[in-house]
């Protein structure tokens, strides 16, 4: 399965300031309602930035963070909106965590 991602910056700005944020231990969590009518279906982004460290680290980052959406899609698609977009940003403490904890925290977020 391939995950539809994010590539321009405004959306990523439309999630930031109009998405809701879920604060989790190791990433943060912002859904966002796409309200463009051409542009229809789940779209996921993700974001770790130079605070995370170098570029290897960071790609790995997002790769983790890839991971995480894919596992629980094919685990439960109904977690997941219609038409809405998430964005998941990376925090430091990424790289260290367990795959379980931060599955486990994921659906938490998506559940709420």
């Amino acid at each position: 399965m391939k995950l539809v991602t994010l590539k321009k910056r405004k959306d990523f700005i439309l999630s930031n300031k109009h998405g809701k944020k879920f604060i989790c231990k190791h990433f943060i969590l912002q859904e966002y309602l796409k309200l463009d009518k051409s542009d229809k279906g789940l779209t996921f982004g993700f974001t770790a930035t130079k605070r995370i460290g170098n570029a290897v680290k960071r790609n790995r980052a997002k790769r983790i963070m890839k991971a995480l959406i894919s596992s629980l899609f094919l685990e439960n698609k109904i977690l997941f909106k219609e038409n809405y977009s998430y964005v998941l940003i990376a925090k430091d403490s990424i790289l260290k965590a367990s795959f379980f904890d931060m599955h486990n925290q994921l659906k938490e977020c998506l559940n709420k």
